[in-house]
């Protein structure tokens, strides 16, 4: 009996998650989340006197994020009536394993590579997590096969940031291989964990497994950061617009996981990681948004232009002849 309103609450999950007007709705919100989460953090550093060179200070402010942030997802699923404790010890290490991908390899790479890339590359090589988590997807999910025009729409999105960041280009990019790797590799780190967590949460509830992943992370680059020497100071005049903006990017990342997991379950991974793409440009109208940046740019227009052009490809499906 158990086993079928199980089946029955995760049908009617499907639905909801598959429709088109409820995913497109969804999507956005989730991306425009995880892009305001960059001037957030900005204004964390800001806040807590972190310098570009202090990696292991970023690694602790990651890991307060991930620890507090998969604490409240936990406490939401305790809210629903789910157990927030692992059904099996296989379970828990399929956790752990999604854990050390998605959250700990995943910041470490990426602040490392930040921290030695140019921003206008770093940026550049970001939009490759579209086109790698595509190709991961296309290896582990028969339904969800490489074509030309997930191929096609990965290439515009690529073009729409380096049109978003014409002006550093013109200006010249300092090119710096061991950075680029390392922002790869974050980028491969965070797909790769978004087709595991949809191979494991098959008939279990997906949310639970996002938030309990994202909570053991915190605790893993809290402690990686403390052993690293990195702490966050708090000193007079600024507690204030520190802890606004960690707290911000906290309930963040809270709602993020909730909506995020059931979408990478419920959806093809190709169809969700395409608006990796819009990133950029929602990181742009944000940064202008609440660091006062401009907003007037014929680069930043075209390049959503093209951006949405690309998406439009992947996840407009082709009629049938």
């Amino acid at each position: 009996m158990e086993k079928q309103m199980n089946s029955c609450q995760e049908e009617r999950e499907r639905r909801f998650y598959t429709n088109k007007g409820n995913f497109y709705l969804l999507i956005f919100v989730l991306y425009f989340l995880w892009a305001v989460c960059v001037p957030l953090t900005k204004m964390g550093y800001e806040g807590f006197h972190i310098g570009t060179d202090d990696v292991f200070e970023m690694i602790s402010f990651a890991g307060v994020r991930l620890f507090l942030g998969g604490a409240l997802g936990l406490a939401f699923c305790r809210i629903k009536g789910m157990s927030v404790f692992p059904g099996s010890a296989a379970e828990f290490w399929q956790i752990v394993k999604l854990s050390l991908i998605m959250s700990v390899l995943q910041y470490i790479f990426l602040y490392v590579g930040t921290a030695n890339t140019q921003g206008v590359v770093a940026s550049i090589l970001a939009s490759s997590g579209a086109f790698l988590g595509i190709l991961f997807s296309s290896l582990v999910f028969r339904e969800d096969k490489m074509t030309i025009r997930k191929m096609a729409g990965c290439i515009l999105g690529m073009l729409a940031v380096i049109i978003l960041n014409i002006h550093d280009v013109r200006s010249g990019m300092v090119f710096s291989l061991f950075g680029s790797l390392m922002i790869i590799a974050a980028e491969a780190a965070g797909t790769l964990g978004a087709v595991y967590l949809k191979y494991i949460s098959q008939g279990k509830n997906a949310v639970y497994i996002g938030c309990m992943q994202t909570f053991l992370g915190g605790v893993l680059l809290l402690l990686l950061g403390t052993l690293g020497g990195g702490s966050l100071h708090m000193e007079s005049g600024v507690p204030q617009k520190a802890i606004g903006s960690t707290v911000a990017i906290i309930l963040s990342t809270a709602v993020t996981l909730v909506i995020s997991n059931q979408m990478y379950k419920y959806n093809s991974i190709s169809k969700v990681v395409i608006f990796t793409l819009l990133l950029p440009v929602f990181g742009t109208l944000t940064s202008g948004l609440l660091l006062k940046e401009s907003l007037a740019s014929v680069p930043l227009l075209v390049s959503l232009l093209i951006n949405c052009i690309g998406i439009g490809l992947v996840t407009i499906e082709k009629n049938s002849k």
